[in-house]
């Protein structure tokens, strides 16, 4: 006889069965509402990032809009069956498979809260996985456009310098638009050649960086001047500059250079430093460090994709311009 998997059951009991026959519930299994507002209440507790809370705030409505119409209306009543029902309803939506998965994980992060503070008597995504998805190739500048748009800022101005240090500045350290946003002066660490970012799920990490960077750095600091805050980079009127503008710029510059094929978009230059990086000899496990990835996965794949030059391996060893040669 098979034995039952065993799963861990949640310690609270809050959703109470009557010996009567009638059922008790708390608010949770009977209210959206309630359910989701304990959820990020939880989510603040936890001190989870504003856009951690954003994101879970934006998933749980989806969430809910999808199982109403369904017609289920309560927490409570919410099976696995009807719960692969929504993650369909998403996937015809006609959003990229990763985009759904997106949806999924805080999805399921929401349920098994519910289940496992005792809301629900059951977690209806226990055994619902995440969407195989295939594997595009990744998006990175050649040395070529790089060079194109690093020549685009205006360096005799103060705003044109100071794109140019932020666009070499993600070159060299390939760090994420959210994070280069809140990097103050004082994160940076002169001797050490390292700068203090805050990554995702508030972990800091130092991110190293070399002699070119730093001569360059150093000059905009000092255009830069004293002001009332350590915010690194700034507008014109001083005031921090904002991902938006940082965004806007690139794209800006992108438009000036007339590049094509590819996004111009700090994640990318983010791709394009993993891709120059591994090219170069790094290894996947202080690229991973660098990036702030919590597993070695998306770094290996980094690895898997630009560990050789493919083109330069073929132009050495294709078989039709060496049909000629003798063995």
């Amino acid at each position: 006889m098979t034995q039952a998997k065993r799963t861990r059951r949640p310690n609270l009991i809050k959703a109470e069965v009557m010996l009567d026959g009638e059922s008790k519930y708390p608010l949770e299994a009977l209210d959206y509402d309630a359910a989701v507002e304990t959820f990020l209440r939880d989510c603040r507790v936890k001190n989870l990032s504003r856009a951690s809370i954003t994101y879970y705030s934006n998933a749980m409505k989806e969430l809910v809009k999808f199982l109403r119409k369904v017609g289920v209306e309560r927490p409570l009543d919410i099976t696995e069956d009807n719960f692969k029902s929504c993650i369909l309803a998403k996937q015809e939506s006609g959003v990229m498979d990763s985009t759904v998965n997106t949806n999924l994980k805080g999805w399921r992060t929401f349920l098994r809260h519910l289940h496992e503070e005792g809301y629900i008597p059951h977690n209806p995504a226990e055994h619902v996985r995440l969407l195989k998805t295939e594997r595009h190739i990744i998006p990175t500048f050649t040395r070529e456009q790089i060079k194109l748009l690093l020549s685009q800022p205006d360096l005799s101005t103060f705003t044109g310098y100071r794109d140019y240090v932020f666009l070499i500045t993600l070159l060299e350290t390939g760090v994420r638009i959210s994070e280069i946003e809140g990097v103050k002066v004082t994160d940076i660490l002169w001797k050490e050649r390292v700068i203090k970012v805050m990554g995702k799920g508030r972990k800091e990490r130092y991110v190293p960086f070399q002699s070119k960077l730093e001569k360059e750095l150093k000059k905009y600091i000092q255009y830069r001047g004293l002001l009332d805050h350590d915010v690194l980079f700034v507008n014109i009127d001083n005031s921090p500059m904002k991902k938006r503008t940082m965004q806007q710029n690139m794209q800006r510059f992108g438009i000036a250079a007339n590049i094509k094929g590819v996004r111009v978009s700090p994640h990318t230059m983010r791709h394009t430093f993993a891709k120059l990086y591994i090219m170069n000899g790094g290894d996947a496990f202080t690229l991973q460090k660098i990036l702030g990835h919590t597993t070695l996965e998306m770094a290996q794949t980094y690895v898997s994709i630009f560990s050789t030059d493919i083109a330069k391996q073929h132009r050495k060893f294709s078989p039709l311009e060496r049909l000629d040669y003798e063995d």
